[in-house]
């Protein structure tokens, strides 16, 4: 009997795994097999995939088009929290399940973004080339303020929102959120303010740190407009995808002094260019997407992806499914 044929597709995932014996080892438990398209253009991955039953990407786009070469598809995953990548309406369209891999990372991401605001307002990007020039003057950082009873706001209280919630108010600040798809309940278990109205919400914050998908509705939601609205003191981070933010606007922003600060660890295009000028304005630090890693959630993003993997390969259900619908469809069409 021929074996299942598993895809591997996206620059960043032969980046963060370059070695895929481990892959290899697990599929083989459920009678199937690696295939990597490391190195092939874009009409070599489509022929790689024509007779694939899972494709498992990071980074890669997963079109319509794509889709519909993948006849014989069953099960797409990404190694990653976002699963922007995938065009989920066209794999439900086929019934094909789509998965992501939500919980390897929460808490290095949530670590990350706070450590990006916390650099960001005490300024340590300029306080270290200072020293290093041979400077010993604090007033080179003036003006910082103490995060205690300092206003962070949210958005996307999901898991990681959850995380950098608790974090925050450990460090003794004022913690709000806007997210419109979660419950009271979860606001008020957190202890979190709850808003309802995105625009005013920026306008009193010292912090922002979005951590909420990439869709039609995020797309650029902060724009020159949102940026405006802010503080002039204000730090906003991101560590979700670059696309959330216009970032020719919070240059800008940056730039004329609209608001303080900027951490950045997701950029539009990745990797970037070298000549934007995010890179080097002396009020933002940029990190190459990395707020994911750690040598603990690296293993853990190997390790519950492939258990995902197998688990569906097996004939059972996804856990992590996005496109629960599917089901109910099979079962209508049964």
């Amino acid at each position: 009997m021929a074996r299942d044929k598993v895809v591997l597709v996206g620059d960043r995932l032969f980046m963060k795994f370059p070695d895929h014996e481990y892959f290899r080892t697990r599929v083989a438990e459920a009678s199937a097999e690696i295939v990597s398209t490391e190195g092939m253009n874009d009409g070599e991955i489509m022929q790689t995939i024509r007779d694939a039953a899972a494709i498992v990407v990071i980074g890669h786009r997963i079109s319509r088009e794509t889709i519909e070469h993948a006849r014989a598809c069953r099960f797409i995953m990404t190694l990653s929290v976002g699963y922007d990548v995938v065009d989920v309406d066209a794999a439900t369209e086929r019934s094909i399940a789509v998965s992501n891999c939500p919980l390897y990372c929460s808490e290095d991401v949530a670590e990350h973004a706070l450590t990006l605001m916390m650099a960001a307002a005490r300024k340590l990007h300029e306080l270290i080339p200072h020293v290093r020039e041979g400077g010993w003057d604090y007033k080179q950082a003036r003006p910082i303020r103490m995060f205690r009873g300092g206003r962070l706001g949210i958005v996307g209280l999901g898991r990681i929102g959850r995380h950098s919630a608790a974090k925050a108010q450990a460090l003794g600040m004022n913690v709000v959120a806007y997210d419109p798809y979660v419950d009271d309940d979860i606001f008020n278990t957190l202890g979190v303010e709850r808003v309802y109205d995105f625009e005013p919400f920026l306008e009193d914050l010292d912090y922002l740190t979005l951590h909420c998908p990439l869709t039609d509705e995020t797309w650029h939601m902060i724009d020159g407009n949102a940026l405006g609205r802010m503080r002039s003191h204000a730090v906003v981070v991101n560590t979700a995808r670059g696309p959330l933010i216009d970032q020719g606007a919070l240059e800008e922003a940056l730039r004329t002094g609209v608001i303080g600060g900027a951490g950045i660890d997701v950029l539009e295009t990745e990797p970037p260019r070298g000549d934007e000028p995010l890179l080097t304005l002396p009020n933002a630090i940029v990190t190459p997407h990395i707020a994911w890693y750690s040598e603990e959630s690296h293993r853990r993003n190997e390790v519950l992806g492939m258990d995902e993997l197998v688990r569906v390969l097996s004939g059972k259900r996804p856990r992590y499914i996005v496109n629960p619908e599917i089901f109910s469809r099979r079962r209508l069409h049964a």
